[in-house]
C-alpha cells in the first residue's frame, strides 16, 4: 500500500521529505552502523536536497546511490549526479565529512548495458542483503523517488519491458519516452526491497499521475507498482493531490 501525506505547498513537501530521509538515515546508522540511500533526479527534489544537510548532522557511513541516471557526462546539466553535487553536497556545513557518493560509472561512455551491470555489481558488493530478502537482494535503507506526469518513476516508463524484470537489479533503458533517451535505472525488485520508500511530488501537473498511482497497481503507471511489497509514503503538496478521490 502507498500512504499519502498531503502538505500545503512545494516548500512544505520538501521540508517534510527532508525530515523523513534524515530520520531513515539516523535509524539505519543506529541499528546497522551504516545507511544506504537511493536518490532521484528531476525537477522536484532539488529543494529537498538543499534542506537535507540541516537535518543530518553527521554524514559519516552514509552511502548515496542513484535510483536512475541519464547517460550523459556526470557534469552535464541532465545528470542526476550533477543535481546532487550542486544541491545537497554544496550545502554541507563547513568541516562536515561528506557522504560516500556512488555515481553510475560509465553512464556517459556510450555503453548503457555495461554501466548498468557495473552499478548492479557495486550495489551487491556494498549494500548488505536483508535476512528475509527474496533472492538475497541488497536492501537500501531508504529510496527516494518521484513521479512523472505519465506515472513513470526512476527511469521505469509506462508499459516498458523493464517493468517485468525480476532478476537484474539495474538495467539499461535505450529508448526512454523523454530525453535523454539512454538511461540506467534500478528495477522494481530492488526498489521494493528498500526498508523505506518515499515518493516526493509537487505541482498541479502531477495531479493525474498521483491519483493514478493511488488507484492501484498498473503497468500503465509504474509508480503504482512500488507499493507491492514495499512500505511507501507519497508526500504531495495540495496541488499534486488535487485529483485524489477522498
Amino acid at each position: 500500500m502507498i500512504e499519502l501525506t498531503v502538505v500545503e505547498d512545494a516548500e512544505a513537501a520538501a521540508r517534510t521529505c527532508a525530515r523523513r530521509i534524515a530520520a531513515a538515515i539516523e535509524t539505519a546508522r543506529v541499528e546497522r552502523g551504516v545507511a544506504h540511500v537511493a536518490l532521484c533526479g528531476g525537477e522536484t527534489p532539488g529543494r529537498m536536497y538543499e534542506l537535507l544537510p540541516d537535518h543530518v548532522d553527521d554524514w559519516r557511513d552514509v552511502h548515496l546511490w542513484f535510483g536512475d541516471e541519464r547517460c550523459v557526462p556526470l557534469d552535464d546539466p541532465d545528470s542526476n549526479h550533477r543535481l546532487v553535487t550542486h544541491t545537497l553536497l554544496a550545502q554541507l556545513h563547513a568541516g562536515t565529512v561528506p557522504p560516500v557518493v556512488h555515481p553510475v560509472a560509465g553512464a556517459g561512455d556510450g555503453d548503457p548495458p555495461a554501466a548498468a551491470a557495473a552499478y548492479e555489481a557495486a550495489l551487491r558488493a556494498h549494500v548488505p542483503a536483508g535476512a528475509a530478502a527474496a533472492a538475497q537482494l541488497p536492501v537500501l535503507d531508504v529510496a527516494l523517488q518521484g513521479i512523472g506526469p505519465d506515472g513513470h518513476t526512476a527511469s521505469l516508463f509506462p508499459d516498458d519491458p523493464a517493468l517485468a524484470e525480476r532478476e537484474r537489479l539495474v538495467v539499461a533503458v535505450l529508448h526512454a519516452r523523454k530525453p535523454p533517451p539512454e538511461r540506467v535505472t534500478m528495477t522494481l525488485p530492488l526498489l521494493r526491497a528498500a526498508r523505506s520508500l518515499v515518493l516526493l511530488v509537487a505541482g498541479a501537473g502531477k495531479a493525474d499521475a498521483v491519483a493514478a498511482t493511488l488507484a492501484g497497481p498498473s503497468p500503465h503507471v509504474p509508480a503504482s507498482l512500488l507499493g507491492e511489497g514495499a512500505r511507501v509514503e507519497l508526500i504531495a503538496d495540495r496541488a499534486a493531490a488535487a485529483a485524489v478521490a477522498r
